[in-house]
Order: structure tokens, then C-alpha cells, then sequence
């Protein structure tokens, strides 16, 4: 199949669920053209070029930030805009699949007449929306919602939000891009770790907590945000507390790790509608088990595989627990990530694209 992806993700920023898509596509020996953050160089057109993986990479200029657009004229400028620069592209080329991640971009829709207009919404775009574009944001999710051919959602929120507007929607969580690995016996695991995004949706009074417990934490990930960097100075002086820099899945060092936490503030909107991360399923696959707050619609992966943390004692306990049942726990891992693999989400694509 030919196939195009269009997000507002630069290929090489760090990995997410669009990028594990192209990937598996790929793999599957598909053609794919990914449409990449837009620019704002407006006098400039599509331009495509090829890395070394074979997939086709596309930039092109949008007229308004995506957040700017305060009025339903500045939308109809800017889609005519982005249409002016895309639409002999998608004419000429013939795409069998089109996966759109850009809530905004229902308009094109129009320019793919012979291809399979699929919508991913991965984000909480409302809860996400300057407080100025809520409605505005929530009434173009809708509309992208209603157009397209499916939808499919990665959180049980969103998804019961789009299903309102089209009854072909469905679930997709994230996967496992490898096999469940039983993890090494006769090591000493006394470490937690927190892998992905070191920025301030981090509960810093947790982190806090559990080194005063005398908790070894480590942090791997980009830091962002001037309060985490304030915490992460004043934690440095903590023996216990590691912060290490951004390194692939592959790079990671797991062989002290006896459990994974997810520490978000619970009062961000955004955070509340987490089911489960992207980086969970990778951590699972290699017997890690997680710890999340007490989230409304997280997964029900069972206590020994994914466990909530009403509270900073909560974390506390849970730690205690994996740290010292942790190889008891892998069988329970192992029976959650059955249908949890790249096969079973290739197979959803496949059938909503006819193939």
C-alpha cells in the first residue's frame, strides 16, 4: 500500500506512537510518506526527501499556529493556504491510506478521494487547548471525527468522546514492538525507574517523598520546563536520586530495575485521561512492572502488572512490593501483553484499509 501520515512531529524528535506506526508499516514493506511539523516559510512548497530507512519525509508551510486561530476565518485562510501547497501532491499520488493526526485537518479529507481517511487522536486536544481555542478546538475534533472513514483513539476518554461523532471509531493503545523477555535472576533490583518526558506534568512532591524514604530513582529523559529544572537542582544533592540524558529503548539499562513509575500531577486535566504511555509497553515487554497515580481511566492491567498510587504512601508501598515480588509478578506480565503486540495493532490497520 501506499500510504501517508500526516502529524505535527518532526521525525526526529523523540519517539511516539506515529513514529512506532511508520515503523511497523515499513517493516510490513508498505510505502510511506510522512508529513512532518509544519513551517511556517510561506513562500516555500511540499518538499520531500528520503532517509536512510526508506521512508519519505515531507515538510510544507502552514499560514497560522494551530493555536492562533481565534476565528472559523482564519481556519478557511489557513486550510485554503495548506491546500494551495498540497493538493496536486495527494491528487497525483494515490494513496491507499491516509492516517491523519492533526485534529484540525479534517478539510483534507477532500484532496484523498480514493484512499481510506483514518484519524488518530492521541492527545487530549481540548485539555491541551489554550483556554481561548477550547471550543473552537473541541468543534474541529468533532468535525474530523464525523468525516473520517475510522477513528481510533488511544485512551478510553478520547474514545468515548469520538465515537459520539462516528460509529467506526475504536480503541488503540499502543504496543509492544518486542517480544515479553523474562528479566535476569541473581541481580540485586533496588532501583525505580522514570523513562520519557522530565518535565513539570511531574509530581515533584512524590519524588520528594520517596527520596526521603531513601528510594534509589532514576531519571532518563529531556528535561523541560524552569520548575523541573529548579527540582532537579535542589534533588542533586540526594545520594539516591539519578538523572541520566535521553538514550533509545535499546540503550536503556534495566538489570537493577525492580519497577517503573509514571508520578504525574493527577490534577492536570491532560494527565487524568492517560490509560496507558507508550513507554509502558516497552517497559512491561522486559518484565518491568509500573506504577501510575490513581488515574480515572487508567488500564486494568491487574496489581502485579500495573499498579495505581492513590497517594505518596501508595508509591511507597507499591515499590516495596515489586522490589521484593518482583520475579512473582512476571508471569501476570507476561499473560497481559497477549494481543498487546505490533501484530495485533497491524491487523487493525489492515482491516479498516480493506487489505
Amino acid at each position: 500500500m501506499r500510504i501517508l501520515i500526516v502529524a505535527r512531529t518532526n521525525w526526529l524528535e523523540p519517539p511516539r506512537i506515529r513514529h512506532q506506526i511508520c515503523n511497523m508499516l515499513l517493516s510490513h514493506g508498505h510505502e510511506v510518506i510522512f508529513l512532518q511539523k509544519p513551517s511556517y516559510k510561506f513562500f516555500s512548497g511540499l518538499e520531500l526527501s528520503e532517509n536512510n530507512n526508506g521512508l519519505v519525509l515531507g515538510k510544507y508551510p502552514e499560514l497560522v499556529h494551530h493555536q492562533l486561530r481565534i476565528s472559523g476565518l482564519i481556519d478557511w485562510a489557513n486550510e485554503k493556504f495548506v491546500a494551495s501547497k498540497l493538493k496536486k501532491f495527494l491528487l497525483r499520488d494515490n494513496f491507499d491510506l491516509v492516517l491523519n493526526f492533526n485534529y484540525d485537518y479534517g478539510f483534507l479529507k477532500d484532496y484523498c478521494p480514493g484512499a481510506k481517511f483514518v484519524t488518530i487522536i492521541n492527545d487530549d486536544f481540548v485539555a491541551a487547548a489554550r483556554p481561548w481555542m477550547t471550543n473552537n478546538v473541541r468543534e474541529k475534533m468533532k468535525y474530523v471525527a464525523g468525516v473520517s472513514d475510522a477513528v481510533l483513539a488511544v485512551s478510553y476518554p478520547l474514545y468515548d468522546f469520538v465515537k459520539k461523532y462516528n460509529d467506526r471509531s475504536e480503541l488503540f493503545f499502543p504496543w509492544c514492538e518486542d517480544s515479553y523477555v523474562y528479566p535476569d535472576e541473581g541481580v540485586k533490583r533496588n532501583v525505580v525507574l522514570y523513562y520519557g518526558y522530565i518535565n513539570d506534568r511531574i509530581d515533584w512532591d512524590v519524588v520528594q517523598y520517596l527520596l526521603s524514604r531513601n528510594v534509589n530513582l532514576r531519571f532518563v529523559g529531556p528535561v523541560a520546563g524552569s520548575n523541573t529544572k529548579n527540582a532537579i537542582e535542589k534533588f542533586r544533592s540526594f545520594y539516591n536520586f539519578e538523572i541520566k540524558a535521553p538514550v533509545s529503548f535499546d540503550q536503556l539499562y534495566l538489570g537493577d530495575v525492580c519497577c517503573s513509575i509514571a508520578p504525574y500531577d493527577k490534577e492536570i486535566e491532560s494527565v487524568r485521561a492517560c490509560t496507558i504511555s507508550n513507554r509502558a509497553f516497552r517497559l512491561l515487554s522486559r518484565g518491568i512492572p509500573m506504577i501510575y497515580p490513581d488515574l480515572p481511566y487508567l488500564i486494568d492491567a491487574g496489581d502485579n502488572v500495573i499498579t495505581k498510587a492513590v497517594d505518596k504512601k501508595g508509591y511507597f508501598d507499591s515499590i516495596f512490593y515489586f522490589e521484593n515480588n518482583f520475579y512473582t509478578c512476571q508471569k501476570y506480565i507476561e499473560q497481559f501483553l497477549v494481543g498487546n503486540y505490533e501484530s495485533d495493532r497491524y491487523e487493525v490497520l489492515s482491516r479498516i484499509a480493506g487489505r
